[in-house]
């Protein structure tokens, strides 16, 4: 059912974390950027139906169980972990399993501009962010690691060029020339992907995804569906965000430049696209952002 995964050994081990007979019927490969997809698994517990999310492999990550485990207890809906094992001893593999939350992304709402979901996105964005270290259990934050600076990014987007030309070398320059005044890395997910809310009658119901959970800086990780989704884009959500949160939108430029320097690198050490973002595109939108005031 699961490649590399023995089915009875995966059936002993659910059942042995749910305390129940638990019996899968069926796995489906979720769609992923990356190879390691995680899987969605149908099963019966004590024979009543049940779907569970399933990720083994390279596609395991520790920061999601100190994630979702901290924000257990928090109003913020998340899944809960059911079971974790980091080393592969119990099925060979690492394997990690939470709750399905079933429900709507609220992504296709909000590239309608339905103004509840623009408003949903920025409350639950908002409250993330303002999670502090000391609101999590004891251990948490440091499990979670010191996170990155906004300045982080530029110096690793570029390290990351295989071979640095004068536009790379002149927007590193300019970025860290003109380096606004950026916030302290903040509390989030790691993506902050309207995909990853779920919505049900426009309540949230989770949060997931949880992969990079951490600590990073706010606002570059606020950005992210507006450089991939060009349509949500000049309705003045990143305006409205900025305001709510107390910062000078006059840093979403710079922080636009940011974006597509970063992801440029990472387009050239790939090989391959980000989305619509190719190399030709990027390294335009890189020489139209230096001909700019930012």
């Amino acid at each position: 059912m699961l490649p590399g995964i023995d089915t009875q050994r995966l059936e002993r081990v659910l059942s042995a974390a749910l305390d129940a007979p638990v019996r899968p019927t069926g796995a489906v490969a979720l769609e992923k950027s990356s190879r390691e997809a995680p899987w969605r698994i149908d099963a019966e517990v004590a024979g009543t139906p049940a779907v569970f999310l399933l990720r083994h492999g390279e596609g395991c990550s520790p920061n999601e169980v100190v994630a979702l485990r901290a924000m257990s207890e928090h109003p913020i809906p998340t899944p809960r972990v059911l079971f974790w094992d980091e080393t592969g001893t119990a099925l060979g593999t690492p394997v990690f399993v939470s709750e399905w939350i079933d429900g709507e992304p609220l992504l296709p709402a909000m590239r309608a501009g339905e103004p509840w979901a623009i408003d949903l996105y920025l409350d639950t964005v908002c409250a993330l962010q303002a999670i502090t270290a000391d609101d999590l259990p004891s251990g948490s934050a440091e499990q979670l690691g010191p996170g990155e600076t906004i300045r982080d990014v530029v110096e690793a987007a570029f390290a990351r060029f295989p071979e640095p030309g004068p536009l790379h070398e002149a927007t590193y320059r300019r970025l860290m020339e003109r380096h606004p005044g950026t916030p302290d890395p903040a509390f989030g997910n790691g993506d902050l992907w309207p995909e990853n809310l779920i919505v049900v009658d426009r309540e949230l119901v989770g949060v997931v995804d949880w992969q990079h959970a951490g600590w990073s800086d706010p606002i570059f990780e606020f950005l992210l569906p507006f450089f991939l989704v060009p349509e949500l884009r000049g309705r003045g959500i990143e305006e409205g965000y900025c305001e709510r949160m107390g910062y000078d939108p006059a840093v979403l430029a710079w922080y636009r430049g940011v974006e597509v320097f970063d992801s440029l690198a990472w387009v050239l050490k790939i090989g391959e696209p980000y989305e619509m973002h190719t190399a030709e595109s990027l390294t335009g939108d890189l020489e139209r952002w230096l001909e700019g005031p930012a």
